[in-house]
């Protein structure tokens, strides 16, 4: 296929971080992280059949923390106030951390059951998330060696990122799928007009994204809308569930900076 003569290129930003997840009983994430600590906690649940609880850093400081014991914490996170509050949380009650920061920090922790792994900020939330598919990926599993197929040849990944981009467009506000929720902080931050099915506001046009798996959700609402008089494009992400939100992500951020 030839590839794209587009000057912004996803697949060149695209990095495979080598990550060694410890066991866990937490997955916490700090503001504009939601795409990998979803991604972990869904690949867990869906590959692993492991159901691990996904908490923003501060529901888990001030709500879970102080009083339910939790021995093993991975956490994400690109603030460097949000990861003095989580150390001093985990040191305190000697809870075993790693901490992956998107970004630069000379902060360190104090004792050796908390670390703290840094990745270049540019393009970190998507190229987590993408690290953690390929690293819970089997070959040997159908579903699993399908991803790793998909992750392992992406020769092809600026064609499809950019023949989704024109089916986009930048003025309509885009409403996300149950599925499709974990790119919306992401989105947020590259200033696109985004909410979700679980928002109540009423627009009167609006991209709506989905995946096959929430199809039949996704299609009361469209019908409920257009029956109101309201302008819907239906947008359908044709991709595994836990891509299908990091292939978003990718697709604004290529509309965003071409």
């Amino acid at each position: 296929m030839q590839q794209s003569e587009d000057s912004t290129s996803i697949k060149k930003l695209v990095r495979f971080f080598n990550i060694n997840f410890p066991q866990m009983d937490l997955i916490v994430y700090g503001r504009g992280l939601e795409l990998p600590a979803f991604t972990l906690g869904r690949a867990l649940s869906s590959l692993k059949n492991k159901m691990i609880n996904v908490l923003n850093i501060y529901d888990f400081l001030f709500i879970c923390n102080p009083y339910i014991e939790v021995s093993n914490v991975v956490a994400f996170t690109g603030d460097e106030n949000e990861l003095r509050d989580l150390l001093d949380g985990l040191e305190s009650l000697r809870v075993n951390g790693r901490i992956y920061f998107c970004g630069i920090t000379n902060i360190k922790p104090r004792y050796n059951f908390v670390s703290i792994t840094s990745f270049d900020k540019s393009f970190c939330e998507i190229n987590l998330s993408l690290s953690i598919l390929k690293i819970l990926s089997n070959d040997n599993i159908k579903r699993e060696k399908m991803i790793l197929d998909q992750l392992n040849d992406i020769s092809d990944l600026d064609d499809y990122v950019k023949n989704y981009a024109n089916v986009f467009s930048l003025d309509q506000p885009i409403l996300l799928s149950p599925i499709m929720l974990p790119a919306k902080s992401f989105l947020e931050s590259l200033g696109v007009n985004v909410s979700s099915y679980f928002d109540t506001k009423i627009l009167d046009s609006v991209q709506i994204v989905y995946t096959g798996v929430d199809m039949h959700i996704i299609k009361r609402v469209i019908f409920s809308l257009r029956s109101k008089g309201k302008k819907v494009t239906d947008i359908l992400i044709d991709a595994d569930p836990l891509l299908a939100p990091i292939y978003l992500s990718m697709i604004m951020f290529y509309l965003k900076k071409k």
